[in-house]
């Protein structure tokens, strides 16, 4: 694998949230052979070895596309995916980009970067990233699972260098005013204590002949005893919970003291804090793992590296669509660019625009009736998310000794995460995820100001680790905020999908089948089995692929279920 590495040299600034009709200009993607210049006019600030040509590159193969038209409508993960299929496949594609760069809610923040919001009275709330050179923020998708082969497969494929994304670890933090309002707790504080006592109540009811174990002989019972007791951390002769080394050492080490355990958390004070209403379990969830993986040196390097591997011109950025007229003679695509208004006639079309963006912004015809319902009733759910600037890696510090993963707090902003790379930085700085929120806690913070966001993310933050409240340590200017569902062609961070809803069921069957004259698709996380997943947008364009280009057998599939879209992604 080619690894990725920071270059130091400053970028050209860009704009990560063109707003409609303002400013548009297009730009033409060079393909596997750019040059480092127009590459980063392209994409914005790149690593020093970023132009070069991706490994395994685009090789159109012929065969059944015979030259036919696609027209692919977003220049996010699953539209370049897509692009990818059909061009190799020997389709004649046209990317079309409403904004100004490539990825879609893929977003990686660095030096030089404006984020634009519009707001509800129609006005436009400008923010300019100023972390210092060499750091960024992934303000969207941000790691990867090893459930996410078809990611994965595409980073070998690009040779986009692969590092660790720690989920968790035992130093991260809980913080909650409903018992703990002192001081965090740690992460295997909480763990272990909640595992001892459940290990202890259950062992109690095995030694009292209240645990129905029909099945087990007496000798299989002293075992599940034993089990329990080494689950737990129990005491070996009376089978309680007194704490455990495991949860931390009650004061540091010396030659001559032995490791003393930390006291227990008591059982009222654990089920008060409803530590797992705060997404506690994460990396025992489908698709997570307490080790995951991130591209080195930022998400943006998987949409770039998709980018240059397609022919030259494929892609136009700054072309908003504005009208999609399916027919028995093919698909007509109106848009604008910077060249002006256009109208033409593609074979296909498969459409990423978020559904919302879609009944706002596009005109439909020649669809079904239950297409126009299904656009008219998918909605997105509101999130948002921070990177802040710290002068001082101070979670790295002898105190806190946490080296990534995430913390929570009980508070709007709900997760703090930490870097995952870069540790003993020669700078000594980096930069945190601040905030991390969706339904309604995302729509709460994203309904305030960027100064104000920046004013709550630092008192929740303050509860975690004191320095938030020192300015000099976390500077006001370098926090840099998004709210996904203010964003002009995203309008959130995932479709809302919930499976007791029988409509939700129709519309996702509609969604996921061929629609029009049998030549127009929609795809994206949107339509997905996971959303909110770049695997999830990955297989949506897989599926659209294999529904056109090889024209799946069975015509329309059936949806037994939707997927549970706040499950997935908030845990409950």
């Amino acid at each position: 694998m080619l690894s990725i590495h920071v270059s130091p040299s400053t970028p050209p600034r860009r704009s990560m949230m063109d707003q409609p009709h303002k400013g548009s200009s297009r730009r033409k993607f060079l393909g596997a052979a750019a040059s480092a210049t127009l590459l980063q006019v392209m994409t914005g600030a790149v690593p020093a070895d970023a132009a070069t040509p991706p490994a395994g590159p685009l090789r159109p193969a012929g065969g059944k596309g015979g030259g036919k038209t696609v027209a692919i409508l977003g220049a996010g993960v699953s539209g370049l995916t897509a692009a990818l299929k059909f061009a190799e496949a020997g389709y004649k594609v046209t990317v079309l980009e409403a904004q100004g760069r490539v990825g879609g809610r893929t977003l990686t923040a660095r030096r030089g970067d404006t984020i634009t919001e519009v707001w509800e009275d129609g006005s436009s709330r400008t923010q300019t990233c100023a972390f210092d050179r060499g750091l960024y923020a992934n303000l969207g998708p941000a790691r990867l699972s090893f459930e996410h082969q078809r990611v994965i497969g595409m980073c070998r494929r690009l040779g986009i260098a692969l590092e660790p994304y720690l989920m968790r670890s035992a130093a991260n933090l809980y913080q909650t005013d409903r018992v703990w309002r002192r001081a965090a707790v740690t992460n295997g504080h909480i763990s272990n204590d909640v595992r001892g006592h459940v290990a202890a109540y259950a062992a109690a009811a095995v030694k009292n002949g209240l645990l129905d174990a029909r099945g087990l002989s007496d000798a299989q019972r002293a075992k599940l005893l034993g089990l329990l007791t080494a689950f737990g951390g129990l005491d070996a002769e009376d089978h309680a919970y007194k704490g455990s080394l495991r949860s931390g050492a009650a004061e540091p080490l010396s030659i001559p003291k032995t490791p003393q355990k930390i006291g227990a958390l008591s059982l009222p004070d654990i089920v008060e804090s409803g530590f797992w209403e705060q997404r506690f379990y994460d990396e025992l969830e489908y698709g997570y793992q307490v080790t995951m993986f991130q591209p080195v040196g930022g998400m943006d390097h998987l949409v770039r590296r998709m980018a240059s591997a397609l022919p030259a011109g494929t892609i136009t950025l700054n072309a908003p669509v504005h009208a999609i007229k399916s027919s028995e003679d093919g698909v007509k695509i109106a848009w604008q660019d910077a060249d002006g208004r256009h109208d033409k006639l593609f074979d296909y079309c498969l459409s990423s625009i978020p559904v919302p963006v879609l009944r706002q912004r596009v005109e439909l015809a020649g669809f079904s009736g239950e297409f126009a319902r299904a656009v008219a009733g998918v909605w997105f759910a509101p999130g948002c998310k921070m990177g802040w600037q710290a002068n001082r890696r101070f979670w790295e510090s002898e105190q806190d000794r946490i080296y990534g993963g995430v913390s929570w707090v009980d508070h709007e902003i709900q997760q703090i995460w930490y870097p995952s790379g870069d540790y003993f930085s020669s700078s000594g700085k980096g930069v945190l995820i601040g905030a991390y929120c969706s339904y309604d806690n995302g729509e709460k913070f994203g309904a305030r100001p960027h100064a104000e966001r920046l004013k709550e993310a630092r008192a929740a933050g303050a509860r975690l680790h004191g320095e938030f409240a020192d300015r000099s340590v976390v500077p006001d200017r370098q926090g840099l905020s998004i709210a996904w569902h203010k964003v002009p062609y995203q309008l959130g961070v995932w479709a809302h999908w919930d499976h007791t809803i029988a409509e939700h069921r129709e519309m996702y069957e509609t969604l996921v089948n061929v629609q029009g004259h049998g030549n127009v698709m929609v795809i994206g996380d949107q339509v997905c089995p996971i959303p909110g997943w770049q695997e999830g947008a990955m297989m949506s364009a897989e599926w659209a692929f294999e529904s056109l280009h090889r024209k799946r057998r069975g015509g329309r599939v059936t949806v037994q279920r939707v997927p549970d879209s706040r499950r997935l992604t908030t845990g409950h």
